[in-house]
């Protein structure tokens, strides 16, 4: 079944309201390599203020009917800029209010990954202060890794 995320995130919403976590399955590229389209990723309430390198769920668009998981990218005073991992533009401002959730656990061929603490968010945050040839090298690995895969 495929329900809409208009009518799902409500849902999602009021949960991570009330302290709980949830799991979703993400969708496109934009966070390659980090995640893949597929993937399962356990989301976690804000308690305190996102730090730059966490990944996030964020309400956005013109009616705030769009939702995003992308990476905290830069903080001025109280506006949040995010992007996704695979591509060159920030998006944003945001405000507080606009951040649903924060990225803890992928899970994704049988295993789980940490993103709040540890390894993967050390090389959240490497492959922040790499950018922009993290992308260019992205862009550049890519068609190499989709070639093998297809032989």
């Amino acid at each position: 079944m495929i329900v809409p995320a208009l009518e799902l995130m409500p849902i999602i919403c009021a949960a991570l309201q009330r302290g709980q976590q949830v799991r979703l399955r993400v969708s496109g590229g934009s966070m390659r390599p980090f995640m893949h389209a597929g993937d399962i990723v356990e989301l976690s309430p804000i308690d305190s203020l996102p730090l730059v390198g966490d990944v996030l769920l964020v309400r956005c668009g013109s009616e705030r009917e769009r939702y995003v998981l992308h990476r905290l990218v830069r903080v001025e005073g109280r506006k949040l800029f995010i992007r996704g991992d695979a591509q060159e533009h920030c998006e944003g401002p945001f405000v507080r209010q606009d951040v649903l959730a924060r990225v803890v656990k992928r899970h994704a061929k049988g295993r789980v990954r940490r993103f709040d603490s540890g390894l993967w968010h050390f090389l959240g945050r490497a492959w922040l202060a790499c950018f922009p040839l993290s992308v260019r090298l992205l862009r550049l690995a890519v068609p190499l890794r989709e070639r093998n895969e297809s032989i």
